[in-house]
């Protein structure tokens, strides 16, 4: 869908503002604004922030007062987004052993300190990155950008369904324990500046027909939960989805296939928006309707880069490293996201005029030690998933892909009846069509329980080739 300057503004008239919050109203305005400015433009405003940011690197963090004087660089005539290139990229090891000499010794004025925050640690030790009050009230404004794109009704209900440590408190301070749903006056963020609906919560431990039960008992307008939980709710479904109304999925923090896409838009008949973003940064980018993830340029600048840290041509695909513009406290530039997409170029067919990159592919540091092939016969497997007919995959609830050493597959399969000759029968004619499979072996099994990661995320590809979760290195 194309969109223009005068529908975005019309769009946000829509919300309005708490009384408490009409200081922000030149903020948004500037936010819609933005989104239409000559690419020229653009690039000089990222430049100026970028400016700043390094004026106090250069006087306040040690880390990198230490890197200018190893390299020679001098920090203070970085003024461009082109100018990134000179810098070194700045690994998560490299964050994790740099600790306190990344953090910064003063603030600008009227700057506060807010907390730290951690990544998830799903491919590593988890990172620690200490915030101020702006650089997480940034996240808290980016938020209703995406409402806004993807057209949320302010008036609406919000529903989410998500791992225990990132649902909000009970009024008594303890966790949302199982079975246990929290009603909140309006939603999350977005609420705390525009009158909107209610916002529900609920637990992504509960089983996921507990889940349904729930969902049907609220009929929310939208519902956001994790890529793979979204996955979990259509198969459990029987092809038949209870919840009249919902408007829009909001998926989030795991990777979305395109099988997936399909499979879920198809049966719970919704489309599915996306944002991306690192507890690290923060929001970092809106997925748009052409497919193109535009960043934030008010709060970072991202890059797509090769091996050796160069920008990638646009079709080519690298590493997403992102520089932060509002965090004072520990500020990271070129920061190695672990994430590989498309570099892309030219206008984009939605009509903002924002940067952007293309589709996500995954994390090198999952793949980056996984055999020759591996990626194409775990797509094989999702393939024959995703063509299989309904009534074949009726019982499935969910799957996992497992690699062992010596390059042996294993697909898990949670259901609530054994799976039919018919499943194992297509599953393995798909499988058999991979050029590659020659020399591979593929097993299905029925297990009683998939397991989750240690941070509660759902994965359904693994491998024993991949760095165990408490390990802390980069691909070499």
């Amino acid at each position: 869908m194309q969109t223009d300057f005068t529908q975005e503004s019309a769009e946000q008239e829509r919300w309005h503002l708490r009384p408490g919050a009409q200081r922000f109203a030149g903020f948004f305005r500037r936010l819609v604004s933005n989104e239409f400015l000559p690419p020229d433009a653009l690039k000089a405003a990222s430049g100026q922030r970028l400016q700043r940011v390094m004026l106090h690197i250069a006087r306040n963090v040690p880390w990198y007062e230490d890197m200018a004087k190893r390299t020679g660089i001098d920090l203070t005539s970085i003024d461009s987004p082109d100018d990134l290139s000179a810098l070194p990229v700045l690994s998560k090891v490299e964050l994790a052993q740099a600790g306190p000499a990344l953090v910064a010794r003063a603030l600008p004025p009227g700057e506060k300190l807010y907390g730290w925050f951690s990544s998830s640690g799903t491919t590593g030790r988890p990172a620690r990155v200490l915030h101020t009050k702006l650089s997480n009230m940034m996240f808290n404004l980016l938020v209703q950008r995406g409402h806004r794109w993807f057209r949320f009704d302010p008036k609406g209900t919000m529903a989410s369904i998500r791992i225990t440590s990132q649902n909000p408190s009970q009024p008594d301070g303890t966790p949302l324990p199982m079975g246990a749903a929290l009603r909140a006056p309006a939603w999350r963020y977005s609420g705390n500046f525009y009158a909107t609906g209610p916002h529900f919560h609920f637990n992504i431990e509960n089983p996921v027909e507990v889940q349904i039960d729930w969902l049907k008992r609220i009929c929310p307008d939208y519902l956001q939960t994790y890529s793979e939980s979204l996955e979990h709710l259509a198969f459990a479904c029987d092809g038949a989805w209870p919840v009249p109304g919902i408007r829009k999925l909001n998926a989030i923090s795991e990777q979305l296939t395109s099988s997936m896409r399909r499979r879920i838009e198809s049966t719970l008949g919704a489309p599915i928006v996306q944002g991306y973003g690192l507890n690290e940064i923060g929001l970092v980018a809106l997925r748009c309707d052409a497919g193109r993830y535009h960043w934030h340029v008010e709060h970072c600048i991202v890059e797509i880069v090769d091996a050796a840290g160069s920008p990638c041509l646009p079709g080519q695909r690298g590493r997403v490293v992102v520089t932060a513009l509002r965090n004072m406290a520990m500020p990271l530039l070129r920061y190695d996201t672990g994430d590989i997409a498309e570099a892309v170029a030219g206008p984009c067919p939605c009509g903002r005029t924002l940067p952007a990159f293309g589709e996500i592919s995954g994390r090198y540091s999952r793949i980056a030690y996984l055999p020759e092939h591996t990626l194409a016969r775990v797509a094989r497997i999702r393939v024959a998933l995703e063509e299989m007919p309904a009534e074949v995959v009726r019982s499935l609830r969910q799957f996992q892909i497992h690699q062992y050493r010596g390059g042996r597959l294993e697909l898990r399969i949670l259901s609530t009846e054994p799976m039919s000759p018919e499943f194992h029968r297509r599953v393995i004619e798909q499988w058999r069509q991979e050029p590659s499979h020659a020399d591979g072996v593929l097993d299905i099994v029925q297990v009683d329980c998939i397991a989750r990661s240690p941070g509660g995320k759902f994965q359904d590809f693994t491998s024993d080739y991949m760095p165990a979760p408490d390990e802390n290195r980069e691909p070499g």
